[in-house]
């Protein structure tokens, strides 16, 4: 064997053992990752002949199991692809089906939307037309009989607003002097008490005796006012 030879032969043989000794590295590496333990001497040996140590070997077996993670995540998007494009026409066909109801809806519903506008448009002209009717009456009788009615009914109407706050304010007194009785200590003062809270009832009742019938008589001023405003109308 030429000298040439055999140095080839040594070089072949030494890259040949290099690629081994990377070779059982790499196998450490993923062992590890997939939570074997190898032996000491195993690990020791093989980070030897490889020049790495524990830290390198910590590293590495993180960084593998960063990328496993990675390619898991990289080889679970393709199989979808197929789901994704039938997913993309069912929302197509959905969408278009939605707007031709969605259109089919309004076209339902322009005639209603319409005559509910025209609706809003008379009501409004009705009104203004009241208004105006109102105000261009002349009839000189009726409006003096009205502004009469509008007189009684105001003072009909105040003096029950009258009636019914005095009302309210003897319920209160009345309601005062009760608690001092139940909390007197002395009879005098309970008799007084009691006597007093007596009293603002017996106004109670007569105010309400006096309101009856004055609010039944501005409840009927009241319709007589609407029914002269009715004839304001009249043309």
């Amino acid at each position: 064997m030429s000298l040439t030879s055999l140095l080839d032969s040594i070089t072949n043989r030494q890259e040949s053992r290099k690629r081994s000794k990377w070779s059982d590295y790499k196998s450490l590496v993923a062992a590890i990752c997939d939570g074997r333990e190898p032996g000491a001497d195993v690990v020791a040996q093989t980070l030897a002949d490889n020049e790495k140590t524990l830290d390198g070997l910590r590293h590495d077996v993180l960084l593998l199991e960063k990328r496993r993670n990675l390619r898991a995540e990289m080889d679970a998007g393709p199989p979808l692809d197929s789901e994704d494009r039938k997913l993309a026409k069912q929302i197509d066909r959905a969408e278009t089906e939605l707007k031709q109801l969605v259109d089919e809806r309004e076209a339902a519903m322009a005639p209603m939307y319409q005559r509910q506008h025209e609706i809003k448009q008379i009501r409004k002209r009705a009104t203004e037309a009241q208004r105006e009717l109102r105000s261009t009456c002349e009839d000189k009788e009726l409006l003096e009989e009205y502004e009469a009615t509008r007189e009684r009914y105001h003072e009909a109407q105040t003096e029950c607003d009258h009636l019914e706050k005095e009302i309210a304010q003897h319920q209160r007194w009345a309601v005062i002097d009760r608690e001092k009785a139940e909390m007197a200590g002395v009879k005098a003062e309970v008799t007084r008490y009691n006597r007093q809270a007596d009293d603002y009832e017996a106004k109670i009742a007569r105010f309400q005796e006096q309101l009856e019938p004055l609010s039944e008589h501005a409840a009927d001023l009241h319709a007589m006012l609407a029914e002269i405003e009715s004839r304001f109308l009249v043309p």
